[in-house]
């Protein structure tokens, strides 16, 4: 069962609360007239109350919460995933919507509803990277794959090599299913950390649309983990946090290639000497 927290905020809060929380664990999200609904497992209810406590002091809002009634939340948050569109490169829908014989490039995405809403904007700043990358007969990983949307496009744009990795079960199983479903094979899906990723030659590329505290916190082991001359890719980092990952990546020996913006979230390109 899933209880659906909702929160009394001014909307430009919207992107630092979804982030916030979903760090926390929150499942998924839905902005609303009123503020933001924020949904997480019933049997969790106290780490909820107890996060919203902390964040209900630095920014001010008010919240109510109730059990929502059983039903097939799979299928509500099917419902409203809307398709995305980056550029007129690439079309993201799911398989109820109908294609876009416009775009080169597709990918149909089956989400659940554990992967949660509200980084659009993350996906389409990586994707968009990702075009403009050489990833052809690369060996790419996806880290914190997700849905795959990444490792399938990855694929897609004919790298030779894409492993992806995710420490939440479902992750992993919607991404093989998703690349299944888009005719992709990956060579590696793997449940787990970046520690869990078997030993081999170093990626030529890493894609990371994760948060914050992961990035910071295997930038090291990321480092290592990337070929001479290779790329890593990131997003999933708020506007405020700019400057501290920029920083923090650099002290750890990656070279600042660019930084793109949209709305409040930043993706950013570095490579290694």
């Amino acid at each position: 069962m899933y209880n659906q927290y909702s929160l009394n905020n001014a909307p430009e809060l919207h992107p630092i609360l979804v982030a916030l929380l979903g760090e926390a664990g929150f499942d998924s999200f839905q902005e609303t007239d009123a503020g933001l609904l924020a949904f997480g497992t019933t049997a969790r209810h106290g780490d909820w109350t107890a996060t919203l406590a902390t964040l209900k002091k630095q920014f001010g809002f008010t919240y109510e919460w109730e059990t929502l009634p059983e039903k097939n939340w799979n299928e509500e948050w099917e419902s409203q995933f809307p398709p995305l569109y980056v550029g007129d490169r690439l079309f993201i829908r799911a398989d109820f919507h109908a294609p876009d014989p416009e775009v080169p490039t597709e990918l149909i995405i089956t989400p659940k509803m554990a992967f949660g809403t509200g980084h659009h904007a993350t996906t389409y700043m990586m994707c968009e990277l990702m075009f403009d990358l050489p990833l052809k007969e690369g060996r790419v990983l996806d880290y914190g794959c997700g849905t795959g949307v990444l490792a399938i496009l990855a694929k897609k744009l004919f790298a030779d090599v894409v492993d992806a990795v995710d420490i939440e079960a479902p992750s992993v199983e919607n991404t093989v299913e998703n690349a299944a479903r888009n005719g992709v094979k990956l060579d590696a899906v793997i449940l787990g950390e970046l520690k869990d990723v078997p030993a081999g030659p170093p990626y030529d590329f890493i894609l990371a649309n994760i948060n914050r505290n992961v990035i910071l916190a295997t930038a090291g082991a990321l480092y290592e983990r990337l070929a001479d001359a290779g790329t890593i890719v990131f997003s999933g980092i708020l506007a405020r946090d700019e400057q501290l990952l920029v920083e923090r990546l650099k002290r750890t020996g990656f070279q600042h290639q660019q930084t793109r913006q949209r709305e409040d979230w930043r993706a950013f390109e570095f490579t290694k000497a």
